[in-house]
């Protein structure tokens, strides 16, 4: 792909947008920035001069302003709860198009429809993984500690259905143990999956997490890091098994520190 010289990024919430833009000003990159919130707002304004905050739902504004910016080139990262399309507010015509062109408000379907959406306004959604190469681990065992045999027969089973389930949409992330499904991540997140899968276990829950088969990868990544991590120890979970090259790890140095320091393996297959 050819470099381009001015890059959009839409953000979401959590550490990624920030972790992206400073991955972009290292490459020499002119950042147009779309904060989905002030948090964000206030989290990429040291890092990024051409910066605007709109609602998740302004889909018209979001728009004029990349054109207008001139953007060719545009990444979309970081969390959108999808409460707000329960509560339904503060969506403008745009953001109702494409609501009602997908079939149903799965990430993939509703992702797929803003991508094509930005498409046809000439606008090139292009993959995370691209600006964040060393973030997505190869594979192997990350950290000091590895897994035991009842964890590695775990990993494997969660694995499978981690896929199963993808393939339906629900989520990426499955808690095991002993051969049980504990928890299936849904609409609330990955943080609560792993507390509610965590609670059944008492101790040692194998918490796995994947993409969905056949995944775009313009779409939102797997992303684990130390909250993740510190959510486990919370709940005495002794692995986190991610998928090689198809998850973002953040955090650096300080998240294969903090899986030793709490006695978490990681492992990436």
């Amino acid at each position: 792909m050819t470099m381009p010289e001015c890059v959009g990024l839409v953000a979401g919430e959590g550490e990624l947008p920030a972790i992206l833009a400073r991955a972009m000003l290292a490459r020499g990159l002119d950042i147009v920035a779309i904060a989905l919130s002030e948090p964000i707002y206030v989290q990429l304004q040291p890092l990024v001069r051409r910066l605007h905050c709109f609602g998740a739902g302004q889909g018209n504004k979001i728009i004029e302003v990349l054109r207008r910016e001139g953007v060719r080139d545009l990444v979309l990262i970081g969390k959108v709860s999808k409460d707000v399309l329960f509560r339904r507010w503060r969506f403008d015509s745009r953001a109702w198009r494409v609501l009602r062109r997908a079939k149903s408000f799965q990430d993939d379907v509703l992702l797929t429809e803003i991508i094509r959406e930005f498409e046809s306004e000439g606008i090139r959604v292009v993959e995370q993984s691209y600006f964040l190469p060393d973030l997505c681990p190869k594979g192997g065992v990350l950290t000091r500690r590895r897994p035991t045999r009842r964890e590695w027969q775990d990993i494997e089973y969660g694995f499978s259905a981690a896929r199963s389930v993808g393939k339906l949409g629900i989520g990426q992330t499955i808690v095991v143990k002993h051969g049980t499904i504990l928890a299936v991540e849904g609409m609330e997140g990955t943080d609560e999956a792993i507390r509610r899968g965590c609670r059944l276990a008492h101790e040692g829950a194998v918490v796995v997490k994947v993409s969905r088969p056949g995944q775009d990868p313009r779409l939102d990544m797997p992303t684990v890091g130390v909250k993740t991590l510190q959510v486990m120890r919370d709940g005495r979970a002794t692995v986190l098994a991610i998928e090689a090259g198809k998850t973002i790890v953040v955090g650096g140095e300080a998240f294969p520190r903090a899986a030793d320091d709490s006695g978490i393996s990681v492992v990436a297959e």
